[in-house]
């Protein structure tokens, strides 16, 4: 049963989980996900065949996991090498090749899966082969073409998102249905009780496991256990493993038997931690200070940016629209400021292709001043760097978008 990362973070958000335990669950989830549906594999086989043959299912598990991180690693590195030929073209920079990049990235996992599964060895651990040697080529390609990395990043962040609401919305779905149906006959009862009794088991050997087990580093606590037994939350990969089994020669009964008591267990496993958690952790309070801090700053170098601007000349509708934008980062701009500026927008003409492109220099002049004054106080004021990190994210980001609009 594996846990699911993007579901521990939703039910621990807001508050602080212990350095120690976030990195063995970091540690867990890279390889949880491929050992439970090997395991799983090797129930199955149990349950069709009526005995456990101890021989053939170590075969079948190292040609599975062999095969599957030989054939995600092989199909990777081919990958990698052609993605990074690509980079070191002449036409990398060019705005046609992103997309294809993009799209190339996307499909990747999904190639790689269902070419593994063809071949009968694992598609998860093939998946998460790849991943890996893709993760180590991220961290040292960064610079070669930050946009597509930065949009390769993007791109990760809204799939997962989206596919995870969609595995809880078809949980909520089946839960709805099942009420609707009237099927909380016995076999419903006893897969409730099934699940609650699996997720019972699950947080005493989490907790024995960190407790007493030499590979945890340092001393542990009680508390600690009981924090790492309780971030054992399941989710999208849980409920996909058991919906797995619909294609295979298990009965129906059965079938509703696993199911139920698989959504029992995700249930209990995000909602007890979501209350226990309230409970035991510390909140992540904001530091005000360095907020009112970071604030303070904000507005100073947004000043010290239009003074500099004053000492150059600028045409009167350049000027003035650099200012908007300028007090618009400070917030100080109002709904009647806002609905003046688009009246006065309305009525100019458009800019020509030689005063759009001056436009844009003035612009990454005045963000030039803007990072240069941050990175003066940044030096002075080092209790305040993470503040002042995501102050300086802001900027090029605003600069990114004024400049991806110029570049229309």
């Amino acid at each position: 049963m594996p846990t699911d990362a993007t579901a521990t973070e939703s039910v621990t958000h807001g508050l602080k989980l212990p350095k120690k335990i976030a990195f063995y669950l970091k540690d867990e989830s890279l390889f949880n996900d491929a050992s439970g549906i090997i395991l799983l594999n090797m129930a199955v086989d149990w349950y069709l065949h009526q005995e456990l043959r101890i021989g053939q299912a170590i075969g079948n598990f190292l040609y599975s996991a062999g095969g599957g991180i030989f054939l995600g690693a092989l199909v990777a590195t081919l990958l990698v090498f052609l993605r990074q030929e690509s980079f070191r073209s002449k036409y990398h920079l060019s705005a046609g090749v992103a997309m294809p990049v993009e799209v190339i990235f996307f499909l990747t996992p999904l190639i790689i899966y269902f070419l593994a599964e063809e071949i009968h060895v694992s598609g998860i651990i093939a998946v998460v082969a790849a991943g890996l040697i893709h993760n180590v080529e991220s961290e040292r390609r960064r610079l070669t073409n930050a946009f597509i990395f930065y949009n390769s990043n993007q791109l990760s962040q809204l799939l997962i998102d989206i596919l995870n609401g969609i595995v809880f919305l078809l949980l909520g779905i089946i839960i709805v249905r099942s009420m609707r149906e009237d099927i909380f006959n016995q076999q419903t009862i006893d897969a409730i009780l099934i699940g609650i009794i699996l997720y019972l088991a699950n947080l005493l050997i989490r907790y024995f496991y960190y407790r007493f087990s030499p590979s945890i580093k340092g001393k542990t606590s009680n508390k600690e256990a009981l924090i790492f037994s309780l971030d054992g939350i399941h989710g999208a990969v849980t409920f996909a493993l058991a919906y797995t089994l619909y294609d295979l020669r298990i009965n129906v009964a059965d079938f509703h038997l696993i199911l139920v008591s698989e959504i029992t267990l995700i249930l209990l496993s995000m909602i007890v931690p979501t209350i226990v958690f309230h409970m035991i952790l510390d909140k992540d309070i904001p530091d005000f200070d360095q907020r009112k801090e970071v604030d303070r700053v904000r507005v100073a170098m947004i000043e010290y940016a239009m003074d500099q601007m004053k000492k150059i000349y600028l045409p009167k509708k350049i000027r003035k629209q650099l200012e908007f934008d300028l007090r618009a980062q400070m917030n100080q701009t109002s709904i009647v400021d806002f609905a003046r500026e688009i009246k006065y927008t309305i009525k100019q003409k458009e800019l020509p292709d030689d005063q759009k492109e001056f436009r844009a220099e003035v612009y990454r002049y005045a963000f030039r001043q803007e990072r240069d004054y941050l990175g003066k106080i940044a030096q002075q004021e080092r209790e305040y760097r993470r503040g002042f990190l995501a102050l300086y994210r802001q900027i090029l980001m605003s600069e990114v978008v004024f400049l991806d609009d110029e570049n229309d």
